[in-house]
């Protein structure tokens, strides 16, 4: 398996477990609190399986970045327009995989020991959601970027590398207006998640049957 098959199994198949596992599995087995408190004493109610999903779902996630990663770093030299915009969103990658590891693996001290200290894992979980809109706002710039290399390159499907433009700037838009009240802004905040998980797919997908 070369990085190619690597990278595009992973965004094909990444967003698809993540979504399973983060909204479904997740919801079925675990739950969702309305605060923080209660979040913690769900996680804790039984931790075999708040460990078995937590585990599924940060891997999921973060194969995603992963694949990301390595279609840019693979194209990542500095002596073009598109090699060098690679080689920023590779790094732009490298580091949201670095934030989401923290953000998802920190639940493993609640899980861990948070029995003890309840204020403690509180904060921790906290901390942990607090991540999150970091990811996202890195991510649509990572998309933008990435896509503007891949287009200017064009040996993959302008399909991809448009995509991920339109996505990438639907969510660095919606990043900027987090602030706003609106149930119609709540709506489009979903659509601009799932279409970039969807990109990821498409990505994948074309990165697969493009000549190598």
């Amino acid at each position: 398996m070369n990085s190619k098959t690597l990278s595009s199994w992973l965004l094909m198949v990444g967003p698809i477990m993540f979504v399973l596992v983060g909204f479904i599995l997740w919801e079925i087995l675990i739950g969702e609190g309305e605060t923080t408190k209660e979040n913690v004493a769900l996680l804790l109610e039984n931790k075999t399986i708040s460990s078995l999903v937590l585990t599924l779902g940060s891997l999921s996630f973060i194969s995603i970045f992963v694949g990301y990663g390595l279609v840019a770093w693979g194209r990542a030299e500095g002596s073009t327009t598109s090699g060098t915009l690679a080689s920023v969103a590779s790094l732009i990658f490298v580091g949201i995989i670095a934030v989401a590891m923290a953000g998802t693996g920190s639940n493993w001290a609640i899980i861990g020991g948070g029995e003890q200290n309840l204020v403690e894992s509180e904060w921790i979980l906290a901390t942990s959601d607090a991540l999150f809109p970091a990811v996202f706002w890195f991510w649509s710039l990572g998309n933008i970027i990435l896509g503007a290399a891949l287009f200017i390159e064009n040996k993959i499907s302008r399909i991809a590398s448009v995509f991920l433009i339109v996505v990438g700037a639907i969510l660095l838009l919606l990043n900027l207006l987090d602030g706003s009240e609106s149930d119609i802004l709540d709506g489009v905040w979903m659509i601009g998640f799932f279409g970039t998980l969807i990109s990821g797919i498409v990505l994948g997908f074309f990165n697969l049957k493009s000549a190598e």
